[in-house]
């Protein structure tokens, strides 16, 4: 065999060795990606189960607490304070990361989202109860008995 025969043959079988290689490379990079989206897909319905205001802010309450480091979700006070700490530490300017910040921002607003909902269903389970007693006190106390 001829040298250049030999180096042709040997380019041509790297370059199929390479070429496979670089096709299981994709379809393995595919099949991890459709698997995490499969699976970021149902965490995100498992912890949302139909809560609009976790899809739209992207975040649950959960991970909001989380982010800005809160033991608990109602004390308004606490979360200011941490969240005005967590935004002026990661603010670019200074040096910070802009994602950071922003995640700061969109976990104070779910929060600030969680607030919001917990009045109006407060309210709403009020008027029920007003609805109720209102609709106790209409009623006659002793209605006669249907005579026949």
């Amino acid at each position: 065999m001829s040298a250049p025969k030999a180096i042709i043959q040997m380019l041509l079988t790297g370059t199929r060795i390479v070429s496979r290689a670089f096709g299981d490379a994709y379809r393995q990079a595919a099949a991890i990606d459709s698997a995490a989206a499969r699976a970021a897909a149902g965490n995100m319905k498992a912890a949302s189960d139909g809560d609009k205001m976790t899809k739209a802010s992207g975040l649950t309450v959960d991970e909001s607490t989380k982010i800005l480091n809160l033991d608990d979700v109602n004390n308004r006070e606490e979360m200011m304070k941490k969240f005005e700490h967590l935004f002026e530490a990661n603010d670019p300017k200074k040096g910070g990361s802009h994602y950071l910040q922003s995640k700061v921002i969109r976990a104070r607003e779910r929060i600030e989202m969680h607030w919001a909902q917990e009045k109006l269903l407060a309210e709403q389970a009020k008027a029920a109860e007003m609805a109720e007693a209102k609709e106790a006190t209409d009623k006659p106390k002793n209605e006669p008995l249907d005579k026949k």
